[in-house]
C-alpha cells in the first residue's frame, strides 16, 4: 500500500530539505560573515535574571541533547533502558530549558535595554523552544506517550540511510508528528538566528583566545585551515562528526533484539521488497511503545490516558475482534487488526504498511502467542442479508440478548455493565452503539453482523449458534436503523418516562437462547 502525499513530503522529504540548510548555511556564513557567529550578548544589562535564564537554559539544552542521543539509540535496538533514560533525562533538561526560555523571554521584553538590542530572532528562538518543548513535555507528563522515541528513532535511520520509509511515522500520533515537524523546522532556521553561536562556543575557547580581533595582517585572509585556531576548523570538526554520528546511526536500521524470534544476526529485511523495514525491527517501531518488547503489554506508553483499555497482551493468545467459529484469531483477524487499528481504543490504524509488511508483524504475533495459541477455526461466513430480516424482529433480539450490557438505546448502560471483566480482569465498558465513532472495527453491515455472529471474547457471547443468520441480519438492521442513526434515542427522549420495571430487557423466549 503506497503512502499518501502529504504522509512522503512531511516524513520523506521535508527532512531532507530541513537538514540542508541546517548543514548548509552555517558553512556559507562562515565563509562570507564569520563574524557573524555572535550571541549578541546583553549582559550589560540586569545581570540579575541573566542567571537565572541563561544557566538553566544551557544546561538544560545539553541534557536534552544528550537525552535524545540515548533515545535514538535506545529505539533504534530496542533497549528499554536508554528509552527510560531518555524520557527521565529529557524530562528534567526539557523544564529546565523550558524555565530558562520564559525567564529570558520575559527580560527581553521587561529591560528597555534588552528590549532596544533585540531583534526578530530573539523572539523567535525562545518562542520556537517554548512551543517544542512543551509539546515535548505535554507528552511525557499528561499522554504519557514517550515510546514513541521507537518509532521516531526507526525513520530517523531510514532518512540517515537516504531510503527514507515515510509509512514508519504514519501511525504515530498527532502531538508526536507536531513535535517531530516543529524540531525540523526549528533545525531549519536555526543556522539563520543567532543559534548558529551553537557551532563556535564554547568548545573552541580552549583552543583559541575569548575574543578573536581582526587585525591588518588577517583582515582580508579567508583561508580555511583545520589546526583548531579559528572558528573555521571547530564547525568544520563539529559537522563531519556529525555526518559520521547518523552515518553509522543509520547501519543499526534493521539491527534489534530478536528477543528469541529470529536467531539470525542479520537485519530483517527479506520480508518485503524494496528494503521496508518488516520483522521484529518493524515490530519494534511501530508496536512496543505499548505492547512492550516481549509483547506482554508492558510498553513505555502502556499507561497513557489516551488509551480506553489497555494494550493487549499479545503473549496471552486471547484476542477479541475475531472472526472464526472457535473464537481464536486467525491471521486474517491479526492483519486487519494492525491494519485498521482499534481506534476508539487507542490502537492507531497501520494502514500505510504495505502487506508483506502487516505480514510480517503478523508472523511476530504468532511467535509471541505459539506457547499459549491454538489452532484459529473456520472463519464465519456472511450470508446475503434476506429479505426477511426486519426491523422490528431485530429490536426484539436486541432486548434479549444485548440490552443487559448494552442498554435499550444502546448506550453501554445495561443493567450488567458492572459485571463485565476483560481478559486480565479489568473493569469493562460495553460500546456506546449509537456512537459510530465508539466501533472499534468499523460500522459496515458485514462488520456488525461478524460482531454479533462471532461476539467478542470474553464478554459478548457468540450468537452464531443461538440465532439463524435471518435473526442476525435482523439485529444488524435493527442497529443501522435505529441505534447508529439515532432515531430510537430521540423517540425515547419525546415519551414520558417509564417506571424502572417496565424498562428492563425482555425475558428470552424458551429455546430462543440466552445471553449467559
Amino acid at each position: 500500500m503506497k503512502s499518501s502525499f502529504l504522509t512522503n513530503f512531511l516524513w520523506g522529504v521535508y527532512p531532507y530539505l530541513c537538514i540542508t540548510l541546517f548543514l548548509a548555511v552555517p558553512v556559507i556564513r562562515m565563509i562570507y560573515r564569520p563574524f557573524g557567529f555572535s550571541t549578541r550578548a546583553t549582559s550589560l544589562f540586569n545581570r540579575n535574571l541573566l542567571g537565572v535564564a541563561s544557566l538553566p537554559l544551557h544546561w538544560g539544552i545539553l541534557l536534552v541533547f544528550v537525552a535524545h542521543l540515548a533515545g535514538f539509540i535506545g529505539g533504534l535496538l530496542g533497549l528499554e533502558g536508554w528509552i527510560t533514560f531518555f524520557r527521565w533525562a529529557g524530562l528534567i533538561g526539557g523544564f529546565l530549558t523550558l524555565f530558562g526560555c520564559i525567564v529570558a523571554l520575559a527580560r527581553r521584553f521587561a529591560v528597555p535595554e534588552v528590549r532596544a538590542m533585540s531583534q526578530w530572532d530573539d523572539y523567535w528562538v525562545h518562542g520556537f523552544l517554548v512551543a517544542l518543548l512543551t509539546l515535548g513535555l505535554y507528552q511525557v507528563v499528561v499522554d504519557k506517550i514517550f515510546g514513541v522515541a521507537y518509532t521516531a528513532s526507526s525513520w530517523l535511520a531510514s532518512v540517515a540511510q537516504f531510503n527514507p520509509q515515510p509509512e514508519l511515522m504514519a501511525s504515530a500520533s498527532l502531538i508526536s508528528k507536531w513535535h517531530v515537524f516543529l524540531a525540523l523546522t526549528f533545525f531549519a532556521v536555526f543556522p539563520f538566528t543567532k543559534l548558529v553561536h551553537f557551532w563556535t562556543f564554547p568548545i573552541n575557547y580552549f583552543v583559541r583566545p575569548y575574543q578573536s580581533m581582526r587585525t591588518d595582517r588577517f583582515k582580508s585572509q579567508r583561508r580555511w585551515e583545520f589546526a583548531l585556531r579559528s572558528d573555521k576548523s571547530f564547525l568544520t570538526y563539529s559537522l563531519a562528526a556529525l555526518v559520521v554520528f547518523f552515518g553509522g546511526f543509520s547501519l543499526l536500521l534493521g539491527y534489534t533484539k530478536t528477543n528469541g524470534l529470529n536467531k539470525s544476526p542479520k537485519p530483517i529485511l527479506s520480508w518485503t521488497t524494496g528494503g521496508r523495514l518488516a520483522g521484529m525491527p518493524l515490530y519494534i517501531s511501530q508496536c512496543a511503545r505499548c505492547h512492550g518488547l516481549h509483547g506482554d503489554g508492558q510498553g513505555q506508553g502502556a499507561e497513557s490516558p489516551t488509551f480506553a483499555t489497555l494494550p493487549r497482551d499479545l503473549t496471552a493468545a486471547k484476542f477479541a475482534f475475531i472472526s472464526t467459529d472457535n473464537g481464536i484469531a486467525s491471521d486474517a483477524d491479526l492483519a486487519r487488526a494492525i491494519r485498521y487499528g482499534l481506534v476508539p481504543a487507542g490502537m492507531p490504524a497501520f494502514a500505510e504498511l504495505d502487506d508483506d509488511q502487516v505480514a510480517s508483524l503478523v508472523v511476530i504475533v504468532r511467535g509471541f502467542t505459539k506457547q499459549a495459541g491454538e489452532a484459529p477455526g473456520n472463519a464465519i461466513a456472511v450470508p446475503p442479508c434476506p429479505p426477511q430480516a426486519s426491523v422490528e424482529r431485530g429490536r426484539e433480539l436486541f432486548q434479549q440478548g444485548c440490552a443487559p450490557c448494552h442498554g435499550l438505546q444502546g448506550r453501554g448502560d445495561g443493567p450488567n455493565v458492572g459485571t463485565l471483566r476483560d481478559f486480565a480482569g479489568r473493569r469493562l465498558q460495553p460500546r456506546d452503539l449509537a456512537n459510530p465513532q465508539a466501533y472499534k472495527v468499523g460500522t459496515q453491515p458485514e462488520q456488525i453482523y461478524l460482531r454479533v455472529a462471532a461476539g467478542t471474547p470474553p464478554t459478548m457471547p457468540a450468537f452464531q449458534g443461538t440465532f439463524p443468520p435471518q435473526d442476525l441480519w435482523s439485529i444488524v438492521k435493527f442497529v443501522e436503523a435505529e441505534l447508529l442513526s439515532g432515531k430510537l434515542a430521540r423517540q425515547m427522549a419525546a415519551t414520558p418516562a417509564k417506571s424502572p420495571s417496565s424498562m428492563e430487557p425482555k425475558k428470552p423466549e424458551k429455546g430462543a437462547g440466552s445471553f449467559e
